[in-house]
């Protein structure tokens, strides 16, 4: 239960403007601290999630929290779009990912719970560890759908809880003590990373999750656990 896992975590539900500080404050070190993080296994996750997704036809992409780029690229180089816009709440984050990335996107600041776009714009709407930043899932994958073709893909990759006991027991240390301990000597803003920690501990489990997007009916949910469970691809279709 979520609940027996967030008693006592005071950062697991920040506000959207805790979190946009939070973010501001660590733009030139996430990109390192990601990696460092993920053992370098989130450009590996990246490219899962593109292969997953991705069936060649798509021309159109939306990428939510889009930070640096490093999502939006991956999908750019393996696939040609006619569109493709990145969207993060962070100034900062933009700034680097239009760096990255250049004019083979548009990039605009703006909130993921109310899109600036038209209905039926995207094939594609996707967002690498996003959603623990979520204050009303139902709310956001409404929006989603609203923003997406018919036919089209909702596909995230997020951190996750792993769902076997045993590997659980091993990787709860690494969530309370190892990533704010880390987060803390390589970065002045230490409450980023207690953010990270305790969003991972307290968010829903994948079979929540799923119940979300069957909610607001996406007609099809399939999710893909890596390594472990330590991440999972989260895809919805209409």
């Amino acid at each position: 239960m979520v609940s027996s896992v967030t008693e006592g975590l005071s950062l697991a539900h920040p506000d959207q403007n805790e979190i946009k500080n939070l973010f501001d404050a660590i733009t030139d070190k996430y990109d390192f601290l990601n990696s460092f993080f993920s053992f370098g296994l989130d450009g590996y996750w990246r490219k899962k999630m593109v292969a997953f997704s991705l069936k060649g036809l798509e021309r159109s992409i939306l990428d939510l929290g889009a930070g640096t780029g490093k999502s939006l690229e991956a999908f750019l180089e393996a696939h040609q779009f006619e569109q493709a816009v990145g969207c993060d709440f962070s100034e900062p984050m933009i700034e680097k990912a239009k760096h990255r990335i250049g004019n083979r996107a548009e990039f605009m600041c703006c909130d993921f719970h109310s899109l600036p776009f038209p209905h039926q714009t995207f094939d594609i709407v996707t967002g690498s560890f996003i959603l623990r930043s979520v204050q009303d899932m139902s709310h956001f994958l409404m929006e989603i759908k609203r923003v997406l073709k018919p036919g089209g893909k909702a596909v995230f990759l997020e951190l996750t809880r792993p769902a076997n006991p045993f590997v659980w027991a091993l990787f709860k240390p690494y969530l309370q003590f190892y990533i704010p301990f880390i987060g803390k000597i390589f970065s002045r803003h230490d409450e980023a990373y207690q953010f990270l920690s305790e969003s991972i501990q307290a968010f829903m489990t994948l079979k929540e999750l799923e119940a979300k997007f069957l909610e607001v009916r996406f007609k099809q949910v399939s999710i893909k656990p890596l390594t472990f469970g330590a991440a999972a691809i989260v895809e919805g279709r209409l």
